[in-house]
């Protein structure tokens, strides 16, 4: 392990990422923090990086078996290693490969992703990076098309996108006959518009979703309540 990896460090586990293309951020707490994983069993981490989002799921879901899938090698080597080192390692299978060339008979009742979502913007100089965080890599309809091989019929999707790309998301869900469940719209500051949404979809169709919203700061530097109760089982700050 290399001598200059910091860990990021949360409550129940830390998170090596010297080797990631994607270090951990708050997107995917938040993301993680929010997903329905009640009585979750069989839980699937799309474009795992760190881990984070499953080791998150495993401390959250007692009984759930969590495998993540990741495409940069760097990445995957860094889960691997914060899966050996967690409370959670009999639970937690890391695969490196491609999401869309899955051939499995698996089905799992909970897909979660932090999916890359800038669509014809300017690339990172790093092109590791830059796959982690353009759709031209996984685009929506190519992954919602396999989610949906993989999703029980019960099952849910849950995603975090910019606040921009919510209607298309939602409009190349009802393609494959995926519906939201429940959304959320994610406040920096007040006065401040949506920066980011989580998005629940589901074969199952309950008409208009949960509309919810949350509050990042309250004022710079002063977090909301509402954001600490959800996050307050991971972060050591609160």
């Amino acid at each position: 392990m290399s001598t200059t990896d910091k860990p990021f460090r949360f409550k129940q586990f830390d998170v090596h990422q010297s080797r990631s293309a994607m270090r951990v951020g708050t997107d995917a707490v938040l993301l993680a923090s929010w997903a329905d994983v009640f009585e979750a069993k069989h839980i699937l981490d799309v474009g795992s990086g760190t881990g984070v989002i499953a080791l998150m799921c495993a401390q959250r879901s007692q009984d759930a078996r969590i495998e993540a899938i990741e495409i940069h090698e760097g990445s995957a080597e860094d889960a691997t290693i914060n899966f050996e080192h967690s409370p959670w390692k009999s639970r937690l299978k890391i695969h490196v490969g491609d999401f869309l060339k899955i051939v499995s008979g698996e089905k799992f009742d909970r897909i979660i992703s932090n999916p890359p979502y800038f669509s014809q913007s300017l690339r990172a100089t790093d092109p590791s990076r830059s796959a982690a965080r353009h759709d031209d890599y996984l685009p929506a309809d190519a992954f919602l098309k396999q989610s949906k091989t993989l999703l029980t019929q019960e099952g849910i999707i849950a995603l975090i996108l910019p606040a921009t790309q919510l209607e298309r998301w939602v409009e190349e869900a009802a393609r494959f006959k995926l519906f939201p469940r429940r959304i959320c719209r994610v406040y920096t500051q007040p006065h401040k518009s949506a920066t980011r949404v989580m998005l629940e979809l589901s074969f199952l169709n309950f008409g208009e979703p949960v509309m919810e919203s949350l509050l990042i700061e309250r004022s710079p530097g002063e977090f909301s309540e509402a954001y600490k109760h959800l996050t307050k089982d991971f972060y050591t700050k609160w």
